[in-house]
């Protein structure tokens, strides 16, 4: 794991701990948290506010947080001083605040809501949106994936930190990025979790009257209200997780991707990258960690 400071210069693996990258389908689809042995040269870019750069093609990560701690290692007769540092893909660091004005949009799509609360990405792909609405005081997240569950369909950012917002009826028109066996997948199997996972929504239509969605036996039920039936229907296809894999660190496959296991496709639901030197006496890892999931509809 290379990670390169705003000066153009690398934190080498004689001062970095441990680090983990994650990409996920979510608002803000990419965090870094690492630890590393600070030093006066890099203290000042290792603050909140400033950029780092991951990688080969330089993810661009904005740090949210750093912690400081005094270890209890002595080299060339000083203390060794560690920071922990958080990180989030640089432009998506306002919709993990609190938001300082309300936003309401009528017929616009999920990047355009995303662009108001603060997102500074570019958003290649787009999803049209009925209508959105984050009060003072909300965090723009959870509004954003309330939305993208009405309308059935996930974020994620490519290699070059562009966003992407795509459908479940068309994530897996994608072209898989490798061809796996059964074999190296550790499967999931649970009926039961999948029925208390995936209700089924009813829900009031515009006219006040008639009642949209429908029961199914041995399934949950939810009311949501304000919506038509085809959004009724997006709340219950969703992704779920059908198992994990476990490879060789491989930061190209990404969130959002889709792989090709005994001729079946399935997306990246997540993708953990974790790095660790031993550089403070511990064991050495590079490896990487795959949730793959399959679109399901209740």
């Amino acid at each position: 794991m290379r990670i390169f400071l705003s000066d153009g210069t690398a934190i080498g693996t004689d001062r970095f701990v441990s680090g983990t990258c994650r990409t996920d389908c979510v608002p803000v689809p990419a965090s870094l948290e690492f630890q590393t042995i600070l030093h006066d040269s890099i203290d000042e870019q290792l603050r909140e506010g400033c950029i780092l750069r991951v990688g080969d093609d330089y993810l661009e990560m904005k740090i949210i947080k750093r912690v400081t701690m005094q270890s209890g290692i002595i080299r060339d007769d000083q203390q060794l001083t560690l920071a922990a540092v958080v990180a989030v893909l640089n432009g998506c660091e306002n919709l993990i605040k609190p938001a300082a004005r309300a936003v309401y949009l009528n017929e616009s799509s999920i990047g355009a809501a995303m662009r108001a609360n603060g997102n500074k990405l570019k958003v290649t792909e787009d999803v049209p949106l009925v209508n959105y609405f984050c009060a003072v005081g909300a965090t723009p997240t959870y509004e954003l994936a309330r939305k993208c569950s009405e309308e059935a369909c996930v974020i994620f950012c490519d290699k070059n930190s562009k966003i992407i917002v795509k459908r479940l009826s068309q994530i897996m028109n994608q072209e898989p990025v490798s061809s796996l066996a059964g074999v190296n997948v550790q499967w999931v199997e649970n009926p039961t979790q999948l029925n208390h996972s995936i209700p089924n929504y009813q829900t009031v239509n515009s006219d006040g009257s008639t009642i949209e969605g429908s029961l199914s036996a041995g399934k949950q039920a939810s009311f949501y209200p304000n919506i038509d039936a085809r959004r009724a229907r997006n709340l219950s296809t969703v992704l779920v997780v059908r198992g994990t894999i476990m490879r060789a660190y491989t930061p190209e496959w990404m969130a959002g991707n889709v792989v090709l296991i005994d001729q079946k496709k399935y997306v990246i639901l997540t993708a953990a990258h974790r790095f660790d030197t031993g550089v403070l006496g511990g064991a050495t890892a590079s490896a990487s960690k795959f949730w793959i999931a399959e679109v399901v509809t209740a």
